[in-house]
């Protein structure tokens, strides 16, 4: 099992909300009790899914095949806890993850559930520890949850921001659902086992305080130890970068033109080269189809690869990249029209909002000679797999820097020079591989 390396959440302290500098004690019942040994570290797995669960405080939609049971008998702490009775105090949690959040739901069976006090930690409550760099000990980038049969939750004794939960009491006790952005895991990918520190805990009030508690590995349920068990995400997908070159395997689905203030009215969809000057004088427009990726794929992100030819001075161009609004065809398209009959509403297409978009879903330098790689949003990218009528394109310019001119090669070129384009995609297990 592989360990997170604790510098990944140094790393990422500002983007990991903390509120409140440490963890509280978990309460003290009768703990004059002997601690048993730790003969073996208690591990569980959180599987990968592609779908998530509705987060409503309804578990039927639950794939209910990993529960954690936390009873007398299972609980590793307090000694003694197996005379519990399980109608009183007992419980499952269920753990999931998806490519962009962790989930858990907890179903708790308790016979009077109470929730009254201003603090909750002297009430019924569930407690979650993920000791994400597995220290045993609090680190900041930790995630502590409290759950509250009233829908109150707390992380790290504060309020959950991105957080979506739903708590309710029901015939037996009371559920929960809760979804955690991946964030709060340092914005790591959980791909290839990633393994971090986990434990979980119930406490019962039945009206004169907390009067029991269960603690699923190590002493404490409100803070990391070192006997805590340990949280495997597993059955990830699989990411990897995808290449489709024209002329390559069947693949012909790019096209591209240069619109040129300069010929306003001629088009160059034949041309084996495109055109990039700075000063809203030449703009490239280009279209690529993405191929069918199979079931369930998820595109995150693409690239455009353009081989530079040649320039006029050896300075630098800085290039932003729109999504256009509109369709046009290559044999046709000029800088005053986008085909044959239909004229763009600005020339150059640089009407915002009807010709293209106004923000740039990717920028970069035109600063050499050769290959040169401009990268695109994700959701720009996504959208377009998922929209393909709606894919009309973007539109190459370059906006600052100096007045130069590049001629790249166009689709015409030929396969060795022509652009082509990788996209970035996650397919669920079992593909892609």
């Amino acid at each position: 099992m592989k360990r997170l390396l604790a510098t990944l959440f140094i790393f990422t302290l500002m983007t990991v909300s903390i509120v409140g500098a440490s963890y509280a004690e978990s309460p003290t019942v009768d703990r004059a009790v002997t601690l048993p040994a730790m003969e073996m570290q208690k591990e569980v797995n959180a599987p990968w899914q592609l779908h998530p669960p509705v987060i409503d405080g309804d578990l039927s939609d639950w794939p209910l095949t990993n529960k954690i049971f936390l009873t007398g008998e299972t609980a590793d702490y307090p000694a003694g806890s197996e005379l519990l009775r399980e109608d009183d105090l007992s419980g499952w949690i269920s753990i999931l993850w998806t490519s962009d959040r962790v989930y858990l739901a907890l179903s708790v069976r308790d016979e009077y559930v109470v929730r009254k006090s201003r603090n909750w930690h002297d009430d019924d409550m569930a407690a979650v520890v993920f000791d994400v760099d597995q220290s045993g000990d609090y680190s900041v980038g930790d995630v502590q949850l409290t759950l509250s049969p009233d829908n109150l939750l707390t992380v790290n004794g504060g309020w959950p921001a991105g957080y979506e939960w739903a708590i309710r009491e029901t015939d037996y006790g009371w559920a929960g659902e809760v979804s955690i952005p991946m964030r709060e895991f340092g914005n790591v990918d959980f791909l290839g086992d990633v393994q971090v520190g986990f434990t979980w805990g119930l406490q019962d009030n039945d009206g004169i305080g907390v009067e029991s508690w269960l603690s699923w590995a190590g002493p404490e349920y409100l803070k990391p130890t070192p006997e805590e068990g340990a949280l495997t995400f597993v059955n990830g997908p699989v990411r990897k970068w995808v290449a489709f070159h024209p002329g390559v395997d069947g693949y012909d689905g790019i096209v591209d033109a240069s619109l040129s203030s300069w010929s306003p009215d001629q088009n160059s969809g034949a041309d084996e080269r495109l055109t990039l000057y700075s000063r809203n004088q030449f703009h490239v427009v280009i279209k690529f189809d993405i191929p069918d990726l199979g079931p369930d794929v998820r595109v995150l992100g693409g690239k455009v690869h353009f081989n530079a030819e040649s320039r006029n001075h050896d300075w630098t161009s800085y290039v932003r990249i729109y999504r256009l609004l509109r369709p046009w065809d290559e044999n046709s398209v000029t800088w005053n029209n986008a085909d044959a009959s239909t004229r763009w509403a600005v020339p150059g297409a640089n009407s915002v909002g009807v010709d293209r978009e106004g923000r740039s879903i990717g920028s970069g330098a035109l600063d050499r000679l050769g290959w040169i790689t401009f990268n695109l949003s994700g959701s720009a990218v996504r959208d377009m797999y998922e929209n393909p009528d709606e894919n009309y394109g973007l539109i190459f310019r370059a906006e600052e820097g100096s007045a130069v001119r590049y001629l790249l090669s166009s689709t015409e070129s030929g396969p060795d020079t022509a652009p082509w384009i990788e996209i970035y995609a996650e397919f669920p297990p079992g593909q892609g591989n």
